[in-house]
């Protein structure tokens, strides 16, 4: 009978993972605390207790290393997201402002990220369109997980008959497009990083409002509130 135990780990393997997480955390504590440009790799290895070369033979710069931990945080953000979906939404609703609720509840957790470090989530929004090695990549699954997760809730929508039948990932697509928008603006214009969740919030509703099948009085007076 076969075991469902998975095997044991060589050290060398067990050796690659344990300098690669704590290269990780390294790059964590000391970006989070002072900066992503005021930290080098130097400072990085040397907390991390290996070499830079050891550093670079695992990310191709600090910028892979940063967007792999920021990352992590985005990850955790989906995974909150998915996890309150899974628990309070299971049953399908015809109420079209239930399903914007969902969607507004979802960027809010993910703008409450941004107001934890919004200059780490500036740079990560910023320099995530242009890197385009291994490492970075890999961080397209996390926006995939999120795409899916916001398109779930607008395709339940749809076969309720409370949106209309527009295509999910076109509306997703917009949705995070204002997301991105009102970092850089904000960033931009020195906007108060505390208030990005409202004005992200307002930006959303008016592009998901008028998405919703109501009674003709009932919309005209949701819109009229954006």
């Amino acid at each position: 009978m076969a075991s469902d135990t998975p095997p044991q780990l060589g050290l060398r393997e067990r050796k690659k993972r344990e300098a690669m997480a704590r290269m990780r955390a390294a790059a964590r504590d000391l970006m989070w605390d002072r900066g992503y440009d005021a930290v080098t790799t130097k400072e990085i290895a040397a907390r991390a207790d290996v070499g830079e070369a050891t550093l670079f033979r695992y990310f191709p710069s600090k910028l892979d290393l940063f967007l792999m931990v920021y990352g992590e945080e985005f990850e955790r953000v989906i995974d909150a997201c998915a996890a309150q979906e899974a628990e309070n939404h299971t049953t399908p609703s015809r109420d079209a402002g239930a399903y914007v609720d969902r969607i507004l509840a979802c960027y809010r957790m993910f703008a409450d990220l941004y107001v934890r470090y919004p200059d780490l989530a500036f740079t990560y929004v910023k320099e995530s369109f242009g890197a385009h090695t291994d490492v970075a990549q890999s961080g397209l699954t996390y926006a995939d997980r999120w795409f899916e997760l916001l398109e779930a809730i607008v395709a339940q929508a749809q076969a309720a008959r409370a949106f209309a039948g527009i295509d999910p990932a076109i509306i997703v697509q917009n949705c995070h497009a204002l997301y991105v928008h009102e970092v850089l603006r904000s960033h931009a214009r020195g906007l108060s990083s505390a208030k990005l969740p409202d004005r992200l919030a307002h930006r959303l509703e008016a592009l998901l409002r008028p998405l919703q099948i109501l009674p003709k009085g009932k919309w005209l007076e949701q819109l009229a509130s954006i």
